[in-house]
């Protein structure tokens, strides 16, 4: 909660120091204060210099919007920020720590920008679905041109203040105290007899008008073809910011807004926001153990992605290899792996020299010393003498007693891990996992349960509902299409295909009821690792439905008439909703949202749908239960709802509310 803003003026200069708490949180109540101490500072004739700044150490910011989560109703940070623009004395703005979304907008309106050394920004409004709404696709441009502006509006990353073009919002960098920083700025701009400079003046960043239009046209694209809101509306914007005096774009910017902010998307991505934020909480616990070496046993291809991923981000690595073929052929492929990428241009050849020199390998006698986590990452690797006080996780698919840890493929790439605690799994395994998540870079889902981790769950649950929805006379593509339209990036059978089909034909399915992978598999198809699945893959271009299969399955069960593609997709989403209301009841994991972010960040559920928990509510929970229940078919276990369902619908909620 804002706690106020104080203002004291010494020497010609009035220093606005604002509180915001622990949650350095810009909300309503802060801005309110602001603005009455705005307006003593301009009134007050003492005051010739105005200097907005933190008490603490991190400047006040956030999304304000309430579709982000903020309360700022009537939008008076837009009204602040013309204000400050508008001052008829210099503004300067002291920045320091991450400053995101609002804390930004207010830095672009103030004149001089006085910014700490290690500072980022931010702005995560497309990334919420929505378009800033106070100014920074108009001020932003100004100052840095089309091209940054974008990374930053559309990336949605907190970016260094030195990054490329980035750095020209700094007037002055400092290292030293914010009092002294001021002190030396508030000198040179009195000595060079310095004036407000509105940003709305500014044209630095339009000086190259052909760069700047070969950034919008690079994208434009890209997003054009996205499904996705937002990013259209941010191009537009930037691309106003060049062609419209200010009030004409700050306008359009808020005409943006409004367009977006009470969209079905804007409401999904929002919700996946901070879903994400929460999971991301867990990372940044204090009580975590140091984690610089890991020991990663056997030479596996995931032991090969995992070795990557953890040399990318500097951790040393230990790695137990016994077989000499093996240790030799993955170690090449770690070797290659990096200077493809240094040949690309997306590793500068100094770091990837400096990984590799983090790197040992040898048999695992000889690299257990000295390493702070062992990851058993190949089978046949549980009678390596790891020391018992050593954290261990099982990095294989599977379950472990204690602690395993599942890497979404690729490995190296992917932003996300499950960490699964077993039945003898200890606290001291959940701060380990959650310490490797954090030493990787990447976000935890915290499972707790005896069996499989919950991504494998909703993938076994995906493919049973498609094989139920054949069984039901429906075609495997036409199943696979209403999905792919849906937002599914990898439907069904087409993901079966490139895991291949002796994987998915594993899983067993209840009495009547036929795994079509394992009929295929049974003719000869092994997937796309060997042109035949349930598509046929020529040797250049896209994957065709295969029409042998089509005849094969119309053989073994008749076809019926086609459903239409909503109730397809209601019906699978519901099936993997219901998975997940069984994970929720059996305390596998705390939240409904843990359950969205997995399920984006492994692929199932695309970004913009909010996650599969949030997609069935978005479709209706009445409508998507009466799908479910509609279906005749023999999996009763698979198509009957959780009480939770019931529950919800009862009292007007969805699986956001928990």
């Amino acid at each position: 909660m804002g706690r106020g803003a104080e203002l004291s003026v010494d020497n010609g200069v009035a220093q606005i120091a604002l509180d915001a708490g622990p949650s350095a949180r810009l909300n309503h109540a802060l801005l309110v204060a602001l603005d009455a101490a705005l307006t003593r500072a301009l009134k007050d004739d003492a005051a010739e210099i105005l200097v907005i700044r933190s008490a603490g150490s991190v400047f006040p910011s956030g999304v304000t919007a309430p579709q982000g989560g903020g309360d700022d109703r009537d939008n008076l940070l837009a009204d602040l920020c013309l204000r400050i623009e508008r001052s008829a004395k210099p503004v300067i703005a002291v920045l320091c720590g991450p400053v995101v979304g609002s804390g930004v907008e207010l830095a672009l309106a103030a004149h001089y920008r006085l910014v700490h050394k290690g500072t980022r920004f931010g702005l995560p409004n497309a990334r919420l679905g929505l378009v800033p709404h106070a100014g920074a696709t108009q001020r932003l441009p100004r100052l840095v041109g089309a091209e940054m502006t974008l990374d930053l509006l559309l990336g949605g990353a907190l970016l260094p203040v030195t990054s490329g073009k980035l750095a020209r919002l700094a007037d002055d960098l400092y290292d030293d105290t914010p009092d002294v920083a001021v002190e030396r700025l508030v000198a040179d701009l009195r000595q060079s007899g310095a004036q407000p400079r509105p940003t709305a003046d500014r044209r630095d960043g339009f000086a190259d008008a052909r760069a700047y239009q070969a950034a919008l046209t690079r994208l434009r694209p890209r997003i054009e073809s996205s499904p996705e809101i937002a990013p259209k509306h941010i191009l537009a914007a930037v691309e106003a910011a060049m062609l419209l005096p200010i009030d004409a774009g700050l306008a359009f910017e808020r005409a943006a807004h409004e367009d977006c902010a009470e969209t079905r998307q804007s409401k999904a991505l929002s919700h996946l926001f901070h879903a994400e934020q929460a999971v991301a909480a867990q990372t940044r616990r204090t009580d975590l153990p140091d984690i610089s070496t890991l020991l990663v046993l056997g030479g596996s291809p995931i032991a090969v992605q995992i070795v990557r991923a953890a040399l990318d981000v500097g951790v040393a690595v230990n790695w137990a290899i016994k077989d000499p073929a093996q240790q030799r052929d993955a170690v090449g492929q770690v070797r290659a792996m990096m200077q493809e990428a240094v040949e690309a241009g997306k590793l500068p050849a100094a770091r990837a020299k400096h990984a590799l020199d983090a790197l040992r390998y040898d048999v695992p006698e000889e690299m257990i010393d000295g390493a702070d986590m062992a990851l058993r990452a190949t089978r046949g690797q549980r009678g390596v003498p790891v020391p018992p006080d050593m954290p261990l996780a099982h990095c294989l698919p599977g379950t472990d007693p204690r602690l395993a840890i599942q890497f979404v493929p690729p490995a190296s790439k992917t932003r996300l891990i499950e960490v699964v605690l077993g039945p003898s799994g200890t606290e001291a395994d959940r701060l380990a996992g959650l310490a490797l998540a954090r030493r990787l870079n990447r976000l935890a889902v915290v499972e707790t349960t005896s069996g499989l981790g919950l991504h494998a769950r909703l993938l076994e649950t995906l493919w049973r509902a498609a094989d139920a929805l054949v069984d039901l006379g429906q075609s495997p593509f036409a199943i696979d299409a209403a999905l792919r339209d849906w937002g599914m990036a990898h439907p069904p059978f087409e993901l079966a295909d490139s895991i291949g089909l002796d994987m998915t034909a594993r899983h067993a399915r209840a009495e009547g009821c036929q795994n079509w992978s394992g009929e295929l598999l049974n003719s000869g198809r092994y997937g796309r690792a060997t042109g035949e699945g349930f598509y046929a893959y020529p040797t250049s271009g896209p994957a065709e439905p295969d029409q042998d299969v089509r005849h094969r399955i119309n053989k073994l069960r008749a076809p019926r008439t086609a459903l239409p593609d909503d109730l397809i997709v209601r019906s699978v989403l519901g099936a993997l909703a219901n998975e997940g209301a069984k994970a929720l009841r059996d305390k596998i994991v705390p939240r409904a949202g843990d359950i969205d972010v997995l399920s984006v960040f492994t692929h199932l559920v695309p970004t913009w749908r909010g996650g599969v928990m949030h997609a069935v509510g978005d479709i209706g929970l009445l409508r998507t239960v009466h799908a479910m229940q509609g279906l005749d078919h023999p999996d009763s276990d698979l198509w009957t709802p959780e009480p939770v369902f019931a529950e919800l619908i009862k009292y007007g909620r969805t699986f956001d509310d928990l």
